[in-house]
């Protein structure tokens, strides 16, 4: 199995820019009027029309309860507990952009952690492909299950996939995304980034339709530090 994923991973990373360029035409950037991908209307959602919809700065962080990689619940409300609160969302194991910035992301923890920041990554896959993720990667932040994206839906970050982008994942790398991830419809999450703090206010959102852009560890642990309570700012 992760000999496949890795091999698919080399596909799609080699063949990326062409996909992306078919994404964008096939999209077209129709907005759809703040509506969810799963409303009754049937209209679909692009990822631009997504990150119109998504929670800014200043909204309030909507409460989650998710389980981990080794199948533990964990609760919003906890992690907010162990200091300002930092989300990632990624799309999934096979993603090599996700790989390497969840990667990145690793190497930036120690700076992340002394400015009081505590990480979690959240994709829409099951607890035993975040175990994956988190062993491949050597991650050691948590990585939650977001089933049927229930707490990607709340941040409004998810859109549909473009019929034509699904069939071509489909035959150009054997990836069927709705079946991969357990659900009716080829949907995927922005990977979008969140700084919340202990309040549950958003202050910090990275909101991009490029998959292959993602928020900046640097500007994570600047964002980190201006919030940093003033007692943890002696240490």
């Amino acid at each position: 199995m992760l000999i496949k994923l890795f091999s698919l991973s080399l596909l799609i990373c080699t063949l990326s820019l062409s996909v992306r360029s078919q994404e964008s035409a096939t999209s077209g950037g129709k907005t759809s009027g703040g509506m969810n991908p799963s409303t009754a209307d049937g209209k679909t959602v692009s990822e631009t029309d997504a990150v119109k919809n998504a929670l800014k700065a200043g909204a309030k962080m909507p409460v989650f309860k998710l389980k981990d990689a080794t199948g533990k619940t964990v609760e919003s409300r906890d992690l907010l507990k162990q200091g300002n609160l930092v989300i990632i969302f990624y799309r999934g194991a096979w993603c090599p952009f996700c790989n390497l910035y969840l990667r990145n992301l690793q190497k930036n923890m120690p700076q992340i952690k002394a400015a009081g920041g505590n990480l979690v990554a959240i994709s829409v896959e099951n607890p035993d492909n975040s175990l994956k993720v988190s062993r491949k990667n050597e991650l050691d932040f948590t990585v939650l299950s977001d089933p049927n994206l229930t707490t990607a839906r709340k941040f409004g970050i998810v859109y549909q996939m473009p019929k034509e982008t699904d069939e071509l994942y489909k035959s150009k790398y054997s990836l069927d995304i709705a079946k991969h991830n357990e659900m009716e419809k080829a949907e995927l999450p922005l990977s979008a980034t969140y700084v919340v703090n202990r309040k549950g206010e958003i202050v910090y959102a990275y909101l991009e339709p490029d998959y292959k852009k993602r928020a900046a560890p640097q500007t994570i642990i600047e964002t980190l530090l201006k919030i940093k309570s003033p007692a943890l700012k002696k240490r």
